[in-house]
């Protein structure tokens, strides 16, 4: 009779002990691991997106051509990060079938360029023209947003977002291009 009770006491503290080991793998597992970047092209005088754009981007120092990635719908460009050595700058795919957005070898230099004016302080003259540059890993961690001055517009970036707020180019800023 004593060896059920002692067979029942040692799986009691054997499940103790591996239980909570086994729950810990188990949620570091389930921890969500960034691989893409979206960035948001918002209207800073309305808040509302702006689809049917595109962003240029460059991941590392090296790369000298931007990658030119289209926004959605709702105003967002992907870039995806692949850890593996030998993926193509620029390769497509992003794990999804029939995706266009870009799959670049992770860096932690990365650098935005919008064809509007920037709604940020001193973003008037050939704002348009300026590299935004930041650090990859902050943006994953984090999610930056850009100040707006263009008007109420307001929006908070969730880890692995980027909200540039932007207006169009005017007319006589459309002349000075």
């Amino acid at each position: 009779m004593r060896k059920p009770a002692c067979r029942i006491a040692v799986a009691s503290i054997v499940a103790l002990l591996v239980f909570p080991i086994l729950n810990y793998s188990q949620a570091v597992d389930l921890q969500p691991h960034a691989e893409a970047i979206k960035i948001r092209l918002v209207d800073g005088r309305n808040g509302h997106p702006l689809a049917d754009s595109y962003v240029n981007t460059w991941v590392g120092k090296d790369r000298k051509e931007a990658m030119v990635i289209s926004t959605d719908k709702d105003g967002f460009a992907l870039l995806c990060f692949s850890d593996a050595a030998d993926t193509p700058q620029g390769s497509n795919g992003c794990g999804h079938p029939g995706s266009s957005s870009p799959t670049v070898k992770y860096d932690d230099s990365l650098r935005i360029n919008v064809p509007f004016v920037l709604c940020q302080p001193h973003g008037g003259d050939y704002s348009w023209l300026k590299i935004m540059d930041l650090p990859t890993s902050r943006v994953l961690q984090e999610g930056v947003t850009m100040p707006n001055t263009c008007g109420k517009a307001s929006a908070t970036a969730k880890p692995g977002e980027v909200i540039i707020f932007v207006r169009p180019l005017s007319f006589w800023e459309k002349l000075k291009e």
